[in-house]
């Protein structure tokens, strides 16, 4: 699968790229804001999106309505945060297909992919 991977944390999209490719066998495309985000997203197809709620440029959010508007629909996005409020989660699920909390287990973060595309409606 064909991914792009929006995260900021350092920390995280190196050890969540990794686990997705070694484990996964996934490829991953890496961008660090919202704004690369959405210009890498438009500019190729992706299998899957992740997206970080809360980036520089862009939120998640802003990302992916931007590509709604923009026609890209039938990609599955998944939201990755550290928001745990109801109405942010709410919002995540109205948008996208999947929301992770963070801090995340990375070892485990394909299985929680694939539950979530494999599930009904993709939630």
């Amino acid at each position: 699968m064909h991914v792009l991977l929006a995260e900021d944390d350092t920390n995280i999209s190196v050890v969540t790229q990794l686990c997705l490719e070694k484990i996964g066998g996934h490829s991953v495309v890496l961008c660090v804001d919202g704004e690369s985000a959405l210009e890498t997203a438009l500019r190729q197809p992706f299998d899957l999106i992740l997206l970080d709620g809360m980036m520089p440029k862009l939120s998640g959010l802003q990302v992916a309505l931007q590509l709604q508007s923009n026609g890209v629909v039938g990609t599955p996005i998944i939201f990755l945060s550290a928001k745990t409020d109801d109405k942010d989660i709410s919002d995540f699920l109205r948008i996208g297909n999947g929301y992770i909390a963070k801090p995340f287990d990375p070892m485990t973060i394909c299985a929680r992919i694939d539950a979530i595309l494999a599930s009904p409606g993709g939630t």
